[in-house]
Order: structure tokens, then C-alpha cells, then sequence
């Protein structure tokens, strides 16, 4: 593990790689170097690890965990916010190993999150996200207190925040006083909705969330994506439903995750699975991890 140099600032960025492509891990590093102060390498067990310990080991302020396993997104970003916390992190910013930013992209957010941090208690504040295969802009979602979404589409030319309910992690920038007040991720959601069910939470304990029109991302959403009707489904590995399905029965039992929104994640991913059913070729596999989903969401319980 690499000696780290924590500078004035104290922010951290924090990076979750698994089986990554090491041109894409250095390119992310290369343009995080002269924004933060330590950059955090949690790797999930990649096969390819020498590679990636390549791309970083050059550079003393890139500390590199090494997890035995996959153990999911959140053990790891868990054990890259510990590795912050021990080391003198003040302030925190999250990517996925496929991020693509410029070289001017934590500053604004970090400014945006002492300004707002003034007058209010905010848990993060967020990028908008560009889809990188299409142009569009991801909507932003304000919920109420019953769980009704509320679509707000970003043009990327708002001069002021967007108050959101949730945000994607990738990109999102937080201070480790927010970390210890609402807490970590819940490892045992291993990859979908952790950063929802994080969002909520900060939004129970009375945090404010925002989304900084000034700052984008260029982003995209799983493994591929075909249209259905007049939406465009995204795809997603069997495993990766297996704990869609099994997670959004989980939200059922959190009492901070409002029941309309749990309900409807709960209909749209046994929807979304009928129409994969019907229209890929791997039906028995996908109906295998779909009814396993549903089974250990029903009994609150992880893969066997």
C-alpha cells in the first residue's frame, strides 16, 4: 500500500474497481491528481489486479485495498471511507472505476458543498450526468414525504442548485462529519440501490441533497440497453437482477424509505424482469435469479 500525503484540503476521492480496464483506472487517476489530495483504490477482488496496481503504484498519494473477493460496492466504498477516516480525510468524493471527468470538476463541487454547508445541513451534493452513448440528460428526482417522484430534467445551463432527493454515488462529494452522522453504506445490499437507501437515510436525519448543474458526468447505466414501447430498457447481468429484485423488497422493511417509492421500485423490477423474460434468450437463467431475488427479499435473507 502506498504512503499517503494528506494535503491542506483534505479531500479524498474514493474508487471502487472490479475487473476494471486499466487504461480507464489511470485515466480517472490522472485527471483526479491535481484536484485531491489522496486518492483511495478499494479493488473488489479483480483478477486483473496486478494490472491495475500497475496504474497506480507510480504515485505516492494513490493508496491501493486490495479485497480478497468481490465483496460489493458498498463493503468497499465502507472500507475506503475507513481508510479515509484513519488517515485524516476532512472531505469525501466517490467514483466508479469508468468515470469520466475534467480537470476542473471537484473544485466547483467542493465549493458548492461550503456554501450551501452555510446556511443548511447538506449530505452531498452531486453532478448532473450526461449519458455517454446518447447526449441526453439523466433526470433528477425530488421525492415528498409520501414517496412521489417528481422528474426534474437538467439542460446544464442552471445557475443555481437543484435541491434532489437522490443521486447517483459516482461523483458525489460529502464531508466525513456527514459520514459519521448518517453512516456508511449497508454492505449487505452489495451493489443496487446503496446509494439510494444512503440518500434517504441522510434525508431522514434532516440533510439536504444537491444536484450542481455547473458539473457534469459523462455516464451510463448497465451492461446495455434495448427499447421497449416508448422506453429504452437498460440490461443488466442475471446476478445484477438477483439483488435489483432482492433489494427492492428489502427497501419495503426500511422505515426511512418512503412505502410509495419502495412499492414502486418493487412493480417496475417485476415488470422490467417480464419483459427480459420475454425478450432474451437466457430465460431460464434470468428466471432463476428473479424468483431467488424475490424468495430471499420476501425472507430478508442474502444468497445462499
Amino acid at each position: 500500500m502506498s504512503q499517503l500525503v494528506s494535503g491542506e484540503t483534505g479531500v479524498f476521492a474514493i474508487i471502487v474497481t472490479y475487473h476494471a480496464t486499466p487504461a480507464h483506472v489511470l485515466r480517472l487517476t490522472s485527471s483526479l491528481a491535481g484536484q485531491v489530495d489522496t486518492i483511495i483504490m478499494v479493488d473488489n477482488g479483480s483478477a486483473n489486479l496486478a494490472a491495475l496496481r500497475m496504474c497506480v503504484e507510480h504515485d505516492p498519494r494513490i493508496a491501493l485495498i486490495a479485497l480478497a473477493q468481490n465483496m460489493g460496492i458498498a463493503f468497499a466504498q465502507n472500507a475506503g471511507i475507513d481508510h479515509a477516516r484513519k488517515t485524516g480525510a476532512r472531505y469525501l468524493i466517490y467514483f466508479d472505476q469508468d468515470s469520466v471527468i475534467t480537470d476542473e470538476f471537484v473544485q466547483p463541487l467542493k465549493a458548492a458543498f461550503i456554501s450551501l454547508s452555510a446556511t443548511r445541513k447538506v449530505a452531498v451534493v452531486a453532478p448532473i450526468f450526461k449519458d455517454e452513448k446518447n447526449g441526453f440528460f439523466y433526470p433528477l428526482i425530488w421525492l415528498n414525504r409520501h414517496g412521489t417522484r417528481r422528474k426534474i430534467i437538467p439542460t446544464g445551463h442552471e445557475a443555481v442548485p437543484i435541491p434532489v432527493s437522490i443521486a447517483i454515488s459516482s461523483g458525489t462529494f460529502t464531508s466525513m462529519a456527514v459520514m459519521d452522522q448518517v453512516g456508511g453504506m449497508r454492505s449487505e445490499f452489495f451493489i443496487d440501490y446503496v446509494d439510494i437507501e444512503w440518500c434517504l437515510r441522510a434525508v431522514n436525519a434532516g440533510y439536504a441533497l444537491f444536484a450542481i448543474p455547473a458539473v457534469c458526468m459523462l455516464h451510463s447505466i448497465g451492461d446495455s440497453s434495448m427499447p421497449f414501447l416508448k422506453w429504452r430498457l437498460v440490461i443488466h447481468s442475471e446476478w445484477r437482477r438477483y439483488y435489483r429484485i432482492r433489494n427492492g423488497f428489502w427497501m419495503l422493511r426500511l422505515p426511512h424509505v418512503p412505502m410509495l417509492l419502495a412499492l414502486r421500485e418493487v412493480l417496475i423490477n417485476i415488470a422490467h424482469q417480464g419483459v427480459l423474460l420475454l425478450l432474451q434468450k437466457n430465460r431460464r437463467l434470468q428466471l432463476k435469479h428473479f424468483l431467488r431475488g424475490v424468495r430471499d427479499g420476501l425472507r430478508g435473507i442474502g444468497p445462499a
